[in-house]
């Protein structure tokens, strides 16, 4: 499946598809969703679940169930890999702070650039902004710890915490990465 890009044409391949699929994502973070996005995830996971859900803004929350969406469609029957996708960006808000635009614009751009920055900036419990960025460098292992707390077994907190790993060959791993790549949401 081609992914298509802000003008309609297939995203690029390669280096540099990743910068452009970036604003790609930023731009659908920032449109407003509407439509029956909480009713169907809370049809899809437990209570426990949900309050972690609740604390993502909505454009977050419209993404998880799209890479759901996007797994079912491609035939995934696997349950632990389908939750993973329902919760892999729980990490990116708290009972303190969620991460906003700005922080994870700061931490894709310092990750790249700067990850000494990055690293000395993103420090839980200092100001909110700050806590904001260390919950978007953090989020895979951080959500996988809250998804334990909310009942998850140990292979879908596995998946959380790996879903940006790379170098980890997993096919339901790779599942959830090449559906959390294809979506067009901040992931």
């Amino acid at each position: 499946m081609r992914r298509m890009g802000l003008g309609g044409g297939p995203l690029p391949a390669g280096a540099a598809a990743r910068p452009v699929q970036r604003v790609v994502q930023f731009f659908a973070y920032i449109r407003p969703r509407r439509g029956a996005v909480d009713r169907e995830l809370r049809r899809l996971v437990t209570p426990e679940q949900w309050a972690l859900l609740a604390r993502l803004s909505r454009a977050d929350r419209a993404h998880l169930l799209g890479v759901y969406r996007r797994l079912v469609a491609q035939g995934c029957q696997d349950h632990d890999v389908l939750l993973a996708a329902l919760l892999h960006d729980v990490g990116k808000a708290d009972e303190r702070a969620r991460t906003g635009v700005s922080q994870r614009v700061a931490a894709v751009l310092l990750g790249r650039f700067a990850p000494e920055l990055l690293a000395a900036l993103a420090r839980p419990g200092r100001d909110r902004w700050r806590h904001g960025l260390h919950l978007a460098r953090e989020h895979a292992r951080l959500g996988a710890e809250q998804a334990r707390q909310a009942g998850c077994n140990e292979r879908v907190c596995w998946l959380i915490a790996h879903h940006h790993d790379e170098a980890v060959e997993d096919p339901g791993l790779r599942l959830l990465q090449a559906a959390d790549e294809g979506m067009e949401g901040w992931g």
